[in-house]
């Protein structure tokens, strides 16, 4: 072949060459991901880093014993021993009835004070002679004896009649001092703390000067109260008196006085209370009804509002 062959010949080869060639370059677009792939080594770098460093500590850790807890001082130490025993022992214990306890301390200040908590009876008894009908209100009445009983005759049967209490009051007229009184039934089923005994007006007519055989009957109702109902405090509440008209009438009421005397010196060996509030009818007889026994309603507020002092019962 000539030199104009092989110069064609090389002609069409250089094409192929270069078009060989072309593949082996790399796109411009991957080049540039370079940069990036050595962040990602920086990166796993920093936390290989962090890693051993954990490892090393945790290594110095365990060398060193591991993590302890900070000990106090000896004398601390024992203090926390001896309230932990004291907690254990606490847990032990039966819980406290904190009720019953406030009911126990109640009961030791009243025989402390001789069931009378007050502190002069002299001003306590100004204090209830001066009273108006602005200080009382019958809620205040009804609150005092929600948890009492007031057991008596046809005196105390006008408490409800005038519609200053309800329920606590446990009265029939009539009726004198006796341990088979129905009212009784009635009185330990509503299982009150706190008791008032008020009777005599009747019983003069029965015993009239036979005053043991009158405190014999009284010492055994209370007896039984104490039997069935062993926490409630009991008063006796002295007899009240009557106009001089109707003692001139009916002598037998001469009596009360003695009746009186003699229950207030039986009530500390039966471990009852006594109280007595003639002397609201001494200083105001125009609270006298007409038949000279019976107090008016004016009376009443006045009666309660002192039986209430007397026995810590409006003591909030």
């Amino acid at each position: 072949m000539g030199e104009g062959t092989g110069q064609a010949a090389r002609a069409s080869a250089a094409p192929k060459a270069a078009a060989a060639a072309k593949p082996t370059a790399k796109p411009a677009s991957k080049a540039g991901t370079k940069p990036a792939t050595g962040a990602r080594r920086r990166g796993s770098g920093h936390i290989g880093l962090i890693l051993t460093a954990f490892v090393v500590a945790a290594a110095l850790m365990l060398l060193s014993g591991g993590v302890r807890p900070h000990r106090g001082t000896p004398g601390a130490d024992a203090e926390i021993a001896a309230s932990r025993a004291r907690l254990s022992e606490m847990q032990q214990q039966a819980p406290v009835d904190l009720d019953a306890e406030q009911k126990r301390l109640h009961k030791a200040l009243l025989a402390a004070k001789n069931g009378l908590l007050v502190d002069d009876l002299e001003a306590e008894k100004q204090k209830i002679l001066s009273m108006t009908d602005a200080d009382w209100n019958a809620a205040d009445i009804a609150r005092w004896f929600e948890r009492t009983a007031i057991v008596g005759d046809s005196i105390i049967r006008q408490v409800r009649l005038f519609h200053l209490l309800d329920a606590p009051v446990f009265a029939e007229g009539g009726i004198h001092i006796s341990v088979k009184l129905p009212l009784l039934d009635q009185v330990e089923a509503a299982a009150p703390e706190v008791i008032f005994l008020c009777f005599g007006m009747n019983d003069v007519g029965i015993f009239e000067d036979r005053v043991d055989r009158y405190v014999d009957r009284y010492s055994n109702v209370i007896r039984r109260l104490q039997a069935s109902l062993p926490d409630a405090v009991i008063y006796v509440h002295a007899a009240l008196p009557v106009t001089p008209e109707r003692l001139a009438e009916e002598p037998k009421y001469g009596y009360l006085d003695l009746y009186n005397r003699e229950m207030e010196k039986a009530c500390p060996a039966l471990g009852a209370y006594f109280i007595d509030s003639s002397f609201i009818l001494d200083a105001r007889p125009d609270l006298f009804n007409v038949d000279g026994r019976h107090p008016r309603e004016d009376y009443y507020p006045m009666w309660l509002t002192y039986l209430a002092d007397l026995a810590g019962l409006n003591h909030d």
